[in-house]
């Protein structure tokens, strides 16, 4: 099955909580208006450090299937489907085909005992999967909580007929600049990145990035810019990301994404219980580099400050 054509930016749905620590279906519908508006495609309950793990398997469910129908066709729809097992994959591939998807993504596994999996085993792995999958496969290369394949290993998994399309998390340039040229520009399969290298990726012939929002309108400023050939603007707006979200890494993305879409009118709600928001005092630093941008309502564009 040949996927759509996705290239730009990826928006990687947050998960927004109530008071209650349940799903706010109210406050997602107005999240995927919001990326709808800047990606090019959307993923849901797809990167695994997310807050969707905490959910049990029928929220889980609820979840993919809700989202997918707010999203409204608007955009390709890509969802989670990682699963130690390849036959657990399958089974939410079959879901995710079920209502309505596009493709899936899948993490690439650690061994179920933990511990890295040999290159033959992981693709094995994706080789399982691609033989059943009603739909093409993101693969999804975060070492943490997945493997950490070797550059020639990737390159075999490219090779699959369904694996269509890579999410590549690690930010090591040197792998990301070999496999784009070995993957992307080779035609093999489209490979984002992140944030960061977003404009490094589109300079060097990868498709894009995937990033949570409101990081995805600070991408789509780069994509634009970049596809008009004005690289300078490019520029101006990648710079944003050497400081957003990494100036509060301390927290981990979720939190500080969260933050800053309230910002833009959006309260997602607090991180998953028992895990805390930023600070106030964070929040208002945030709003301070948001206001900067030009993004917000009323709130003129500035450039960061001169490295001189």
């Amino acid at each position: 099955m040949i996927g759509p054509s996705i290239s730009g930016i990826i928006g990687a749905c947050l998960t927004p909580f109530d008071a209650q620590g349940r799903v706010n279906y109210d406050a997602l519908q107005r999240e995927v208006d919001f990326i709808v508006a800047d990606a090019d495609a959307i993923t849901i309950a797809a990167v695994e450090a997310a807050e969707y793990t905490v959910l049990s398997q029928q929220e889980r469910r609820e979840l993919l299937r809700k989202a997918t129908e707010m999203v409204r066709k608007r955009r390709p729809v890509i969802l989670g489907a990682s699963s130690p097992s390849p036959r657990g994959v399958l089974e939410w591939a079959d879901y995710a085909a079920s209502v309505g998807a596009d493709a899936i993504q899948v993490l690439m596994p650690l061994r179920p005992w933990g511990g890295q999996p040999s290159p033959t085993e992981i693709v094995d792995y994706f080789t399982e999967i691609a033989a059943r999958s009603p739909l093409p496969i993101v693969a999804y290369h975060n070492p943490g909580p997945g493997s950490d394949p070797s550059i020639e290993t990737t390159i075999r998994l490219s090779e699959i007929d369904q694996v269509q399309y890579f999410k590549e998390s690690s930010r090591d340039i040197t792998k990301i600049t070999r496999l784009i040229e070995e993957i992307d520009v080779a035609g093999r399969a489209r490979y984002f990145t992140t944030m960061q290298p977003l404009l490094m990726t589109l300079l060097m012939g990868g498709s894009g990035a995937t990033m949570p929002p409101p990081g995805t309108r600070i991408g789509a400023e780069v994509v634009r810019a970049f596809r008009a050939g004005d690289l300078e603007r490019a520029k101006h707006w990648q710079r944003f990301y050497s400081v957003f979200p990494g100036k509060w890494a301390g927290y981990g993305m979720t939190p500080v994404m969260k933050s800053a879409m309230k910002y833009f009118g959006i309260d997602l709600g607090d991180p998953a219980r028992p895990f805390k928001a930023v600070s106030p005092q964070d929040h208002e630093q945030i709003g301070q580099l948001l206001r900067h941008t030009g993004l917000l309502e009323n709130s003129p564009a500035e450039a960061l400050p001169s490295r001189k």
